[in-house]
Order: C-alpha cells, then structure tokens, then sequence
C-alpha cells in the first residue's frame, strides 16, 4: 500500500502545479483587463475614441442658396463645373450702355438676357403679344421676342432689380397677368401675375401684360 500512495502521489503533482499555473495566468489576465462597469483603466492606445471632426467653413453646406445676392451685390451661381469653386453672375436690373436692362440668365439659353426699361405700352392678346416683340426695334435692337414660361419666371424672380412691372396683379379691361410664348393649344397660353408668382394657362384672345425680351 504504501508503494501505491506513492505512485499516486508523484502521479498528482504534476498536474498540481499544471493547474497552480493556469490559476496565475487567469489572475494575471484579469488584472490587466479593464471588466465593463469597472473601475480598470484600459491601455490609452486602446480607449482614444476618433476626435469629432468639424466641418470647414469652405464646404459646401456652408455656401449660400443659388441665387441669393452676396453683400457685394453680386449673385450666387453655384459651384463652377470648370473649377468646381463658387461661382458669382453680376446682379439683374443693370442698365447697359445700350439702354436695356440686364434681366437675369435665360434657363433656356443658359446666357446672359435683356429687357425693356419698361413694359409694352398698353395690353395686348396673344398673338398681339407676339406680334409686338418680333417687330419691335428698341435701344438698337430688332431680336426681341415674348419670354418662354421659364425666363417669364426669372423676370418674376428679378423684378424688384429690373422695376418697372405691375405687381398688382390687377388691370382695368385686362388679365393683370403677364404673356409667356408658352402654348397649351390654339386657344389658349401660359402667362404669370407677378403679384405672387402664379402660373395659368386662359385664352390667347384675353388682354395681357408684356415685357419683350433678347439674348446677349
């Protein structure tokens, strides 16, 4: 018996000091590990969250809405597709040395666009309305023509620069809207009140207001 306890016993101790071992490195492993709730404070490499970054002034949430006019009268035209920087047009309601008046960017040509100092003299139907543009020779002129729907708009836009319009939106014997050379059918075109921007579409033959406009 004694023989046998002694094989036991030297048989035991090395798994004994196997185990000692593990216990140490378990003990070892959780005094360097920071539990979540804890009061351990993880290695400084490991804890540094990403810094919030702030935008840049110069990014493009920072720039102004298209159109808005800057402090130095200029207007803001958007990032430029050469140099992909802001872009700024000179401000509508200039008058040019040949007596019209600069009206804006046509949305259709994509260039520069012209009008009258003032409107058409009384009012006209339609056709009248066409009639009238192609045939007028003003300030040196002899291009001038009924504005579409959307360079109606930008004089809308740019009517407090340009002057001259009725906003009233009410005329004696007239429409108080303003043609566009915008057709829905043989009867009937597209035109805009310049009181509050409203677009309708009534009968060519109905009395209306107009400002002709050109290109560059």
């Amino acid at each position: 018996m004694h023989r046998s306890c002694s094989l036991v016993s030297l048989t035991a101790a090395p798994v004994a000091v196997a185990a000692i071992g593990c216990l140490c490195a378990c003990v070892g492993m959780t005094a360097s590990t920071a539990l979540p709730g804890g009061d351990g404070t993880p290695e400084a490499g490991n804890a540094a969250a990403a810094p919030a970054t702030a935008k840049s002034p110069g990014t493009t949430d920072a720039l102004p809405d298209i159109g808005t006019k800057m402090p130095d009268g200029r207007v803001y035209a958007g990032l430029s597709m050469d140099t992909g920087k802001p872009s700024f047009i000179e401000a509508a309601g200039g008058r040019m040395p040949d007596g019209t008046i600069y009206a804006g960017i046509s949305p259709d040509t994509g260039k520069r666009m012209y009008t009258t100092p003032a409107d058409a003299p009384g009012v006209y139907t339609w056709s009248a309305a066409i009639e009238y543009c192609k045939t007028l020779v003003a300030s040196g002129h002899d291009d001038w023509r009924v504005p579409s729907i959307g360079e109606l708009a930008v004089q809308f836009s740019n009517r407090a620069d340009i002057g001259g319009f009725n906003e009233t939106g009410r005329m004696t014997h007239a429409s108080g809207y303003y043609w566009s050379s915008l057709q829905v059918d043989d009867d009937d075109a597209w035109g805009q009140l310049f009181s509050d921007g409203f677009h309708e579409d009534f009968s060519k033959s109905q009395d209306s207001s107009l400002r002709c406009v050109r290109g560059a």
